[in-house]
């Protein structure tokens, strides 16, 4: 592991062709996922990549004997049952063909999260894929900060736009911003001993491209996100609260210098313009909704069919709720919402467990980089409440990289303390 934490780049090249087939396919996964070379470049979009990609992982994982390595977790059994529940929601919708042509918005998560923990399952192949994780949103936070660089660092009212797909727009840009911006720290944070100064400094480039493309989204939430993400990141390290205070005081200035003043004026306005009313009256609609439907919502995906049939807003656009809590309790109920709230709160225990673990080890790499998470799911859950993006990438990769962890973890601090 020295080596991989050193970042030995012919050794990294040499660890991937080691891991096998399943391991590389489920990395190239990541990279057609986040990067889309197949949006970026029509010429070569002449194959479903992404399928295809998650089908021979799942052949040559299969024929490699590589399922059932992962730890027993209750996330897994919670992914189960939110399932379970997304299901007989569309059983009982009175849009019932909407919601079962819908299916695939969650069942294809459903799968991709069984086959990561299955695939991903040693320490190696962890610090592998958490770097690809890394290293691709490198790619967007590189072609964000370059763009916003090349305009002369102003505002633009629709950001910073990224490969078509599933970050294509400011805000969905932002939230990966939320969420690559406190891992790349505490990954760095995680192997800062083992790497040469050039390596650090380089390693530094991740998040601060990565706050300056959530400054260039023009996204209020996605600042908003990374603030949260900041705040929780001193309270869990009570040991350099000190410096880490200085530290945020000090990164928050530049922010506040390097935000233009049109985007200042944006956040002054927060609550009372146009996009905040149209926000605020679609949750007070959609809370009105989880009311009338408590147990198993409207259906699942039905939202859109049911909003314009129920309800004649005041605010025109889209009748998208703009928060993913609403979005889940709407559409799948309490129940759908509970166990959503449950996976959230999962997450949380499950790198705590990996802390507890870890204690009294010389190898505290899987533990520093267990509070990166921790901050990146508070710059999710912050910055998509503004926005309906809950079957997207982001919470479901995280829940495969946080079952990933504990698996690692349980493998290398069990046998650590033997």
């Amino acid at each position: 592991m020295e080596k991989l934490y050193s970042l030995n780049i012919k050794f990294i090249c040499q660890a991937i062709r080691a891991e096998g087939w399943p391991f590389f396919f489920i990395c190239l996964y990541l990279f057609f996922e986040y990067v889309r070379p197949q949006s970026v470049y029509p010429a070569i979009d002449v194959l479903p990549f992404v399928p295809l990609i998650l089908f021979l992982a799942l052949c040559t994982a299969i024929l490699s004997n590589e399922f059932g390595k992962s730890s027993p977790s209750v996330l897994s059994r919670l992914i189960i049952l939110y399932g379970i529940v997304v299901i007989l929601s569309s059983l009982i919708s009175e849009y019932s063909n909407v919601s079962f042509s819908k299916l695939r918005s969650f069942f294809d998560w459903f799968v991709i999260y069984f086959l990561i923990i299955n695939i991903v399952t040693n320490e190696r192949r962890f610090f592998l894929y958490v770097s690809a994780f890394l290293l691709f949103s490198f790619k967007m936070s590189q072609h964000g900060f370059i763009t916003w660089l090349k305009r002369g660092f102003s505002f633009a009212g629709w950001g910073i736009t990224g490969a078509p797909g599933w970050f294509h727009n400011s805000g969905e840009v932002g939230i990966q911003m939320c969420i690559f911006v406190p891992l790349s720290f505490f990954f760095i944070l995680a192997v800062r001993k083992h790497v040469s100064k050039k390596w650090l400094l380089a390693l530094i480039t991740l998040p601060v491209t990565g706050v300056g493309t959530a400054i260039a989204s023009s996204s209020r939430g996605a600042l908003v996100g990374l603030a949260g993400s900041a705040v929780w990141s001193l309270l869990k390290r009570p040991k350099v609260f000190f410096f880490g205070v200085i530290a945020v005081g000090l990164i928050s200035w530049v922010v506040y210098v390097a935000i233009p003043p049109q985007f200042m004026n944006r956040l002054e306005s927060s609550g009372k313009d146009k996009t905040s009313l149209h926000r605020m009256e679609r949750w007070e609609h959609g809370w009105d909704t989880m009311k009338k439907y408590p147990v198993l919502g409207i259906g699942f995906e039905a939202w859109t069919e049911y909003y314009p049939a129920h309800y004649d807003p005041v605010h025109k656009g889209t009748p998208l709720v703009h928060n993913i809590f609403v979005q889940c309790g709407t559409e799948l109920g309490f129940s759908g919402l509970t166990v959503y709230i449950l996976m959230i709160i999962n997450c949380f225990f499950m790198t705590r467990r990996v802390r507890k673990m870890a204690r009294g080890c010389p190898d505290q790499f899987l533990a520093t980089l267990s509070y990166g998470f921790d901050s990146a799911l508070v710059g999710y859950l912050v910055s998509a409440s503004f926005v309906t993006v809950l079957y997207y990438p982001y919470f479901w990769i995280h829940c495969a990289l946080m079952t990933c962890l504990q698996t690692v973890a349980r493998k290398k601090y069990t046998s650590a303390h033997e």
